[in-house]
C-alpha cells in the first residue's frame, strides 16, 4: 500500500511523542508493576501508527476489488503452466511490468511446487486479510485433501522470474528488508517445555539470485534469465506455530545456501564481493512448509512488501545474530510469541549459547532510546534456570548446538485492545563468562562478547491503521 505522504506526517508525530512515552516506560528490571505506558491523553487510542519506512514498495498484497479466487489482477490463471502445475503467469500493465517469452515458457509466473509428490492449491480469500489492512483479501495455499498418502507440506512458487526484482522496479541497491503476514494451519505445534533441541525448523522462504554476466546462457548457473552466475540459491528458516497472524522480516542474511552443511555461517548479502545486493537481484522467492505433518497444511499470506532500513527509523540495525526475525500474537489466548535464528559466526556447538533482551513500546524503539522501552519476560528460554539471577528476564537460545531462538510472553491488556501497533526490539547482551543457568546445558557461560551493539526492531499490527 502506497502511503508515503500519510506516512511521513506519521512517523513525525510519533517523533515528537516519542521522548513523552519512552520516559514513562518501564526500563527498570526489579519494578513489580507496569508503569503506566503514556500519559494521560498524550496518544489518542488507535492511533500510534508509524510506518516500517519512508519508502515501502509492495510485491503483492491481494487487495483489488476483484481479487478472488483463481481471479487475480494483472495475472492469468492456467490449469497448466508448467509441467502440469497449475498457476498464473503474468499479463500485462500491472505492477511488476508485461509478461515476456523466455527459455521457462511464459513468466514471470506464480505457480504450484509440487515438491514431496503433494498437489497444492491455492486461492485469494477476499474476507480474511492480515491485521494490517482493511482492505483485500489474502492467498491461501493448501494440502489438496484428495492426497491422503501426501506429507502434507503446503508449497508455491510465489514468483518465478527471469530477471531481478530490481529490474522490476520492486527493490533498489539499499533493499535489506523482506516483510509480510503469513497465518498457518494444520501445523503440529512448536514443543513449548522449554527443553534443550525441542524447536524444529518446519517453514523456509527459498530464494533464488540472478544478474547478467555479458556471457552466453547455456545452463542453471550461467546467469538471467537463469539462476546464477554460480550458486545462487539461499533458505531463509523459520519456526512457526499455527493459528495467528504472524509478521515475518526476512532480511539480507540467509540461514542456509544450498550445498553448504547445516548450521555454517552465511555472511550478510552473501552476493556482496560481486558488487550485488541480495534483495536487488532476487529473481525468485517460494515458500514452503519444510517437514511432513500430521494434518493438512495450508497458510494465508498478505500484505508481501520490500523496504530498505535505511529510510527506517533506526538505520543502525543488528543483522548478524538476530535474522529471520518474526513476532505473533494470538487474541485468543493473550499471547504473543517471538522467533528468530542467531547468525553469528560460529559453529554451533558446547558452549557456543547466546544471550537476548526483548523490549516493547508503542512508539518505535531506537538504539538511543531503547533502555527506556517496556522490558519483556519471557515465559519460555528465560529465567534462573536458563540465565541465573542477575538479569532473570534475558532469554538464551534453546540449544548451543542450534541457532533457533523463540518464546512467548504476554503484553497489557490496556496495549493490545487500545492500540494499532506494538514496537518491538531485539538485543545481543551476550558475554563472555556471564548469563550461566542453573540447570543443564544453560548452566554455561556465552560464546563470547555479542557481535553488535545495535538493536533489531519489528513492528506488529493489531489493528489496520485509522488514516
Amino acid at each position: 500500500m502506497t502511503r508515503l505522504t500519510t506516512m511521513l506526517m506519521l512517523s513525525t508525530l510519533a517523533s515528537m511523542l516519542m521522548t513523552m512515552t519512552l520516559t514513562s516506560c518501564s526500563g527498570n528490571k526489579n519494578d513489580d508493576e507496569p508503569k503506566k505506558i503514556v500519559e494521560d491523553d498524550s496518544v489518542s487510542e488507535f492511533s500510534n501508527y508509524t510506518a516500517q519506512s519512508t519508502e515501502v514498495t509492495t510485491l503483492f498484497d491481494w487487495n483489488d476489488a476483484s481479487d478472488a479466487g483463481h481471479t487475480w489482477l494483472g495475472w492469468i490463471w492456467q490449469d497448466d503452466v508448467a509441467y502440469g502445475k497449475m498457476g498464473w503467469i503474468l499479463g500485462t500493465g500491472g505492477l511488476l511490468g508485461d509478461g515476456e517469452s523466455v527459455y521457462f515458457g511464459i513468466g514471470p509466473r506464480s505457480f504450484d511446487k509440487k515438491d514431496y509428490g503433494d498437489e497444492n492449491l491455492v486461492e485469494i480469500v477476499p474476507d480474511i486479510r492480515a491485521p494490517m489492512t482493511s482492505e483485500g483479501g489474502s492467498f491461501r495455499v493448501y494440502d489438496n485433501p484428495e492426497e491422503v498418502e501426501a506429507p502434507n507440506q503446503a508449497s508455491w512458487w510465489l514468483l518465478y522470474d527471469s530477471k531481478p526484482l530490481i529490474e522490476r522496479g520492486i527493490t533498489k541497491e539499499d533493499t535489506d528488508r523482506l516483510s509480510f503476514y503469513i497465518k498457518l494451519g494444520g501445523l503440529d505445534e512448536l514443543d513449548d517445555s522449554g527443553g534443550s533441541e525441542t524447536i524444529t525448523t518446519n517453514f523456509h522462504v527459498g530464494t533464488y539470485l540472478c544478474w547478467e554476466t555479458g556471457e552466453p546462457v547455456y545452463s542453471t548457473g550461467d546467469g538471467c534469465p537463469r539462476e546464477g552466475p554460480g550458486n545462487q540459491h539461499y533458505y531463509h528458516y523459520l519456526s512457526l506455530n499455527p493459528g495467528a497472524w504472524l509478521h515475518v522480516e526476512l532480511d539480507d542474511h540467509p540461514n542456509h545456501h544450498r550445498g553448504s552443511s547445516g548450521g555454517s555461517y552465511h555472511e550478510n548479502n552473501p552476493v556482496a564481493a560481486d558488487g550485488k545486493n541480495y534483495f536487488a537481484q532476487m529473481s525468485r522467492i517460494y515458500m514452503e512448509v519444510r517437514s511432513a505433518q500430521t494434518t493438512d497444511s495450508e497458510y494465508y499470506l498478505d500484505e508481501v512488501e520490500f523496504y530498505s532500513t535505511k529510510q527506517s527509523h533506526e538505520p543502525d540495525q543488528n543483522d548478524e545474530s538476530i535474522t529471520s526475525l518474526w513476532v505473533g500474537y494470538w487474541p485468543d489466548s493473550n499471547y504473543w510469541e517471538l522467533g528468530f535464528k542467531d547468525g553469528v559466526d560460529i559453529s554451533p556447538g558446547k558452549d557456543k549459547l547466546s544471550t537476548f533482551e526483548i523490549r516493547w513500546s508503542i512508539n518505535p524503539i531506537t538504539n538511543a532510546n531503547y533502555a527506556e522501552a517496556n522490558i519483556v519476560e519471557p515465559m519460555l528460554y528465560s529465567g534462573e534456570k536458563y540465565v541465573g539471577t542477575e538479569n532473570p528476564h534475558y532469554l538464551r537460545r534453546e540449544s548451543d548446538y542450534t541457532r533457533n531462538v523463540w518464546t512467548r510472553f504476554e503484553l497489557p491488556t490496556e496495549i493490545t485492545d487500545n492500540y494499532e501497533m506494538v514496537y518491538f526490539a531485539i538485543k545481543d547482551v551476550s558475554k563472555k563468562g556471564e548469563n550461566q543457568g542453573t540447570s543443564w546445558p544453560w548452566n554455561r557461560e556465552d560464546h563470547g562478547q555479542d557481535v553488535s551493539p545495535y538493536i533489531r526492531a519489528i513492528n506488529y499490527a493489531l489493528k489496520a491503521p485509522q488514516l
